[in-house]
């Protein structure tokens, strides 16, 4: 029996596909073509350019994960609602009745990042060191960012399913297929252990800058694009970090927000005041070019509509039908209220005010209208019409008007946002969480102040709109509920509330016996908010009393293939 490794080259991306060839001996010559377009695995991996391609091949896979993330982990929290475009799935995950056909059932995405991941740690060590290129340390760091990529996949699982079936080794040989479909789920603990030890490891090697190989001489140079692309030192601390409050594991995880911060770059929330939406605008100018700017991106996946990279994130949220968008999914009025407790009315707060009660009514000085969502399309910037979420659709902010005018956005079905998996700002209110979790009140309130600091918003000891202050002689519950807030205004729309709730509610039971009332009270004031009848609304404060609904259920079609898979 031969490997071939066939190479599919398309863009920037390349994708390896492994092929199992069983030759009959008798005919081996007749039988044994030796193709130009693949490799014999005794001639794979040879240099460092084949270690760079498994690499690329791995980041390549997290793509299709980025409209799973912001589906799931979205809808089924309490920022959002379902859009007049909303599809069946869309509307299981609105009202978390989630059948095992819907779309978002299915994790095989999440494996196949997961195997890509499990190859290139396993063969990046059969490259030969190279003086110019591959040295000992390049070796690991790859090795390293591998290593966070598989970890990613298990955190979304798990984030999603509960337990999963656990694979951690490459699946290169068709007789493993078979093994493969009769996986028993593993239990999230021993998940959970084997992801902390293997993101130690990918911490120690990965770097703190994106490098590249020179084009014409010996060894690299920092990019500025692959500081963002690439896994990094400050990436892995943030995983690390949620993994040990997903478990409740304080000062741990106030320990892994620390080794971020003292990285000494990107530590802190760089694109702020007025340039607050360059975290999302920025990666492409108007006309759809690449800037290469940073603007705190900690690690982000790249798209390129000219390159046919593309996600779904205009589609679900757009609601103009030229653009391509189906306005699956709009922003819910429990967070409008929340940007601007007078909504629809703006009244808009001045971050050059003498006093800081100029920033305390109307909408969010730097995160509220005309910067996470809008107004409706064509013009976008009518407050008193059908909200829409602007952050992945917009590439300029929007001053609010009774008169519509054009704005700056995406071409039609050009939906190429550079998704970020983390930005500094997850890292500062997960710290935050933390330390108050950890008896650090004084901590968490600077990580909170630095994060309201940077929008142009006073400090929490400030009595703002909603007439509520937070101090070291808060309780823990308060400060919880006041960071959870913030977490809504700074990172709302992201894909991460959903899960931000289920993990604070661990914190306010147990990881096996959480809060259940934290989950679904805001869940069921969004849909009283939205007018949602009182018949639906306690239809799901039942399923939502019992944890175990919190999580997908296991897709139906992937059942019948591995009966094994029972909750």
């Amino acid at each position: 029996m031969k490997k071939y490794f066939q190479f599919l080259f398309q863009g920037r991306v390349i994708l390896m596909m492994l092929t199992v060839v069983t030759l009959a001996s008798s005919c081996s010559k007749f039988l044994d073509p030796k193709p130009g377009d693949v490799v014999l695995e005794s001639e794979f991996p040879k240099d460092y350019w084949d270690a760079e391609f498994m690499l690329r091949g791995a980041y390549g896979a997290l793509r299709p994960l980025v409209n799973h993330q912001v589906a799931v982990g979205e809808m089924r929290a309490d920022w959002v609602t379902p859009g007049s475009g909303a599809d069946a799935d869309f509307k299981e995950l609105a009202y978390n009745q989630v059948s095992n056909t819907n779309r978002f059932t299915d994790w095989q995405p999440f494996y196949e990042l997961i195997n890509r991941a499990n190859y290139a740690i396993a063969n990046i060590p059969r490259v030969a060191i190279s003086a110019n290129y591959f040295s000992e340390t390049i070796k690991n760091r790859y090795i390293g960012e591998a290593r966070y990529l598989r970890c990613y996949g298990y955190m979304q699982l798990i984030k999603n399913f509960g337990k999963v079936p656990f694979i951690w080794s490459t699946v290169d040989d068709i007789s493993k297929v078979d093994t493969l479909f009769n996986i028993a789920p593993s239990s999230e603990d021993l998940i959970l252990d084997s992801l902390e030890a293997d993101l130690k490891l990918s911490f120690a090697a990965c770097d703190i800058i994106g490098q590249v190989p020179n084009s014409f001489d010996a060894g690299f140079r920092q990019s500025q694009e692959q500081t963002v692309m690439r896994v990094r030192k400050q990436a892995v601390a943030g995983l690390l970090a949620e993994v040990y409050l997903w478990r409740n594991k304080y000062t741990q995880a106030v320990k892994a927000c620390e080794d971020f911060f003292n990285t000494g770059v990107d530590n802190g929330q760089a694109a702020g005041g007025s340039g607050w939406f360059n975290n999302f605008s920025l990666g492409v100018d108007a006309s759809g070019n690449s800037t290469g700017a940073l603007f705190g991106a900690l690690f982000r996946v790249k798209y390129d509509f000219n390159a046919r990279q593309t996600n779904d994130l205009q589609m679900y949220t757009s609601n103009n039908p030229d653009d391509g968008g189906k306005y699956m999914m709009a922003p819910s009025l429990r967070a409008l209220k929340t940007y601007n407790p007078y909504y629809p009315d703006s009244l808009p707060g001045n971050p050059s005010g003498s006093t800081v009660v100029n920033n305390l009514y109307g909408d969010e000085v730097r995160r509220g209208f005309g910067k996470s969502y809008v107004g409706s399309a064509p013009f976008y910037n009518i407050v008193k019409s059908t909200p829409v979420i602007w952050k992945f659709i917009g590439l300029a902010t929007v001053a609010p008007s009774t008169i519509g005018l054009p704005q700056t956005l995406r071409g039609p079905y050009q939906s190429d946002y550079h998704f970020h998996i983390i930005r500094g700002a997850d890292i500062y209110l997960m710290w935050a969480e933390a330390a108050n979790r950890n008896g650090d009140k004084a901590t968490a309130l600077l990580r909170i102040n630095a994060v309201r600091g940077n929008a142009e918003m006073p400090s929490s000891s400030t009595v703002n709109r909603f007439n509520d202050t937070i101090s070291t002689g808060s309780s823990t519950e308060k400060i919880e509920n006041y960071i959870l807030r913030e977490h809504g205004l700074e990172l709302g729309f992201e894909g991460r509330r959903w899960y931000t709730l289920i993990r604070m509610a661990r914190h306010r039971g147990t990881p096996s016996s959480p809060d259940v009332s934290f989950v679904t009270n805001p869940v069921i004031d969004r849909m009283a908010q939205n007018g949602e009848s009182v018949a639906k609304r306690a239809e799901v404060t039942a399923v939502l009393a019992d944890p175990k609904n919190w999580y997908l259920p296991y897709n139906a079609a992937q059942v019948r293939l591995n009966p094994k898979l029972v909750k």
